[in-house]
């Protein structure tokens, strides 16, 4: 990658994965969170299905099937 895209694209895809990490592990020890997790399994079907409204998840791009609903019609 560092040949391809150069030494700040690197920097900066690296730094966002490094925030990324921090972030999920602050939320990941949060007792709180671990607690609501934990006792309500529900939750992880919610977070489930806002990451697949999102789009984030591949191969499950529900509002993709929403956009080209109309393409679908003709």
């Amino acid at each position: 990658l560092w040949e391809e895209e150069g030494a700040k694209e690197v920097a900066l895809q690296g730094g966002g994965s490094l925030l990324t990490a921090v972030l999920v592990y602050l939320a990941m020890t949060n007792t709180y969170i671990q607690h609501l997790t934990f006792n309500f399994i529900g939750l992880q079907l919610i977070v489930l299905a806002g990451i697949l409204l999102l789009g984030t998840y591949t191969g499950y791009r529900l509002t993709e099937l929403r956009r080209f609903k109309p393409l679908a019609e003709d």
